[in-house]
């Protein structure tokens, strides 16, 4: 038999899976390390919320209530996340 050469691998650290941020109404959202991507998420999310309601100046406001606690959240996340 020949001699195999021994190959030394690393021990993979098991990765934690991407945070997520929570809505108001609890909907679930992940964190992406990609900020285009999270951008286009949370708008998503805050035209939901702005579809359900039938009065157009209530709709933004509620929309734009709905960005600024989603953009709290991942800012608070990133900010607790090892660099």
């Amino acid at each position: 038999m020949r001699n195999m050469p021994v190959v030394a691998r690393k021990r993979r650290e098991k990765k934690e899976p991407y945070p997520s941020i929570s809505c108001l109404c609890g909907a679930e959202i992940l964190l992406v390390p990609d900020v285009k991507l999270m951008s286009k998420a949370v708008e998503a999310h805050a035209l939901t919320h702005k579809k359900k309601m039938q009065d157009s100046k209530r709709a933004e406001e509620e929309a734009e209530r709905i960005r600024n606690h989603l953009i709290a959240e991942v800012l608070r996340i990133a900010s607790e996340e090892k660099s």
